[in-house]
């Protein structure tokens, strides 16, 4: 092996050595630095964020914090239902559906949930083959195809009751969401003679004006946002006051309205509305009486302040390497003129 290169860089001396000696000398020291303004910054921000908490702890009374406590508590357990309710959405529309496609000779004794991947592995026996070969193809039939994408890992065997038993992977479209809603309503069922329920959301005929209750008030005003802003009520005034965060949509927004019980408003719960400027809503007694509404959004201002503390930190870094490239290329030039005297 042939060492006579590295004894050439070791007996002359060569100007892109130096360039490459100072740009890493300089480039060691710009690190250096920046870690200790870093260090600096985040020592200021974990001030900030103490000063911050101290003063949120002094904001409302010890009542509103336990209030605050439970609504935090009220909502943890919303988010829990939540999942509970998909998970029992998901699990009723399978358990509907098997149960309307599934052969009187056949019986599940066995299910698997797979609501990631909208499976579900069934177990289960049968009087014969035919049987079992027959409700496979109840479930793969052209009115279960919006429902049932693929039947997979198909077995079966002779038990000891003399029975088959059988098992299978069904895997399901996102349609199975909507099977129940699918099934035609007892209403459509009932013969002529019987009189069909009044559907839930349809709204009963108010009675004449002028009879009936006179409440007529908005309870509460919420925007389902995130966070979700709840907004204050004031029924000397009758306005609704709601402060949302800098940069949120007020163009398009859906509230939620609670009412006096058996009062109409208008515009109604589900219908968005532009809160750019205040909003007016009337709110119609059982007795015809009105009472009118003026709910108004206060946005937040931009936090201007974090965002050119942020914006002066970056340019004192860019400052420093700058510094630090310059004397580096001074120094190369001044040791360059030494070198030649």
């Amino acid at each position: 092996m042939d060492f006579s290169v590295i004894f050439q860089l070791r007996t002359k001396k060569f100007w892109w050595m130096d360039v490459i000696f100072y740009f890493v000398i300089s480039l060691l020291v710009a690190t250096v630095l920046c870690y200790l303004i870093f260090l600096v910054k985040n020592n200021f921000q974990r001030e900030d964020i103490k000063k911050e908490n101290a003063a949120l702890q002094t904001v409302g009374t010890d009542q509103q914090k336990e209030y605050e406590k439970d609504v935090i508590n009220y909502k943890n357990k919303i988010n829990d239902f939540t999942e509970l309710f998909k998970n029992h959405e998901f699990a009723s529309n399978i358990f509907a559906f098997t149960q309307t496609q599934t052969m009187s000779n056949i019986w599940f004794k066995q299910f698997s949930l797979d609501k990631k991947n909208n499976g579900v592995q069934l177990s289960g026996e049968s009087e014969d083959m035919d049987s079992f070969s027959r409700q496979v193809a109840t479930f793969e039939n052209e009115d279960n195809k919006k429902y049932v994408k693929s039947i997979g890992t198909l077995n079966s065997s002779l038990g000891g009751s003399a029975k088959v038993e059988f098992n299978m992977n069904l895997v399901l479209d996102k349609n199975i969401f909507s099977y129940l809603s699918s099934i035609p309503p007892i209403s459509e069922t009932t013969s002529p003679t019987e009189q069909p329920l009044q559907p839930a959301n349809e709204q009963e005929t108010p009675p004449p004006e002028g009879t009936g209750s006179s409440e007529k008030l908005i309870t509460s005003f919420h925007l389902l946002l995130n966070p979700e802003v709840i907004g204050l009520v004031d029924q000397t005034n009758y306005t609704v006051t709601l402060n949302v965060p800098y940069g949120t949509d007020v163009k398009n927004i859906t509230p939620s309205i609670v009412i006096t019980p058996g009062a109409t408003i208008s515009p109604g719960y589900d219908v968005p509305q532009d809160f750019t400027n205040p909003v007016a809503y009337a709110v119609t007694a059982q007795d015809g009486t009105v009472q009118n509404y003026q709910v108004k959004l206060n946005v937040a201002v931009p936090p201007a302040s974090k965002k050119s503390n942020q914006f002066g930190f970056i340019a004192l870094i860019v400052i420093i390497l700058i510094v630090v490239i310059i004397a580096a290329i001074f120094l190369f030039i001044w040791k360059r003129r030494q070198g030649k005297k």
